[in-house]
């Protein structure tokens, strides 16, 4: 084969891996936006496997007031997803996702208020079924399930976190 060809041939295949996200909004304003404030404290732990980031408010007392959860999703094979998942650390309930980026436009759709308000005011006790609670988006299946499982994962870490922070 010739070797530009073979050159070319290699950089196209290569370059298949390579996404480059569209920032909707910057981390650290989207965390301070979930916590309502731009003081915020961060502690970082293995859950289910993998690192996860979570930025926390404190009340008063000192005692954890909201949760920041950061958590990233990839859609195979190279379109990434970061979100910010707001969870009241007294209630455990979902106050808010926030979409810091995506690589794929066809994600798009699920950075809508239709989509991430059906996640406002669940808890851990629904963190099992959010699937069949959560109206998918045509389309962006792919991406509404990875958005739905970082919603879940955050619950659950809220749920462990509880009284801890």
């Amino acid at each position: 084969m010739n070797r530009a060809i073979f050159t070319f041939l290699l950089t196209v295949e290569l370059g298949r891996g390579l996404a480059f996200a569209t920032e909707f909004e910057p981390l650290n304003q989207a965390i301070a936006s979930s916590l309502g404030t731009k003081k915020a404290f961060k502690k970082s732990f293995a859950f289910e496997g993998k690192p996860l980031d979570v930025f926390y408010s404190k009340d008063g007392a000192g005692k954890a007031a909201k949760f920041a959860f950061v958590q990233k999703g990839i859609y195979e094979p190279n379109c990434t997803h970061t979100w910010i998942v707001g969870v009241d650390a007294v209630s455990g309930k979902v106050d808010g996702v926030r979409v810091v980026e995506m690589s794929c436009p066809h994600a798009y759709p699920t950075k809508t208020e239709s989509f991430l308000g059906q996640f406002k005011g669940k808890g851990f006790a629904d963190a099992a079924k959010l699937k069949s609670d959560i109206a998918p988006i045509a389309k962006a299946t792919g991406s509404a399930v990875l958005a739905i499982d970082a919603v879940r994962k955050s619950l659950v870490a809220a749920s462990k976190l509880k009284g801890k922070l």
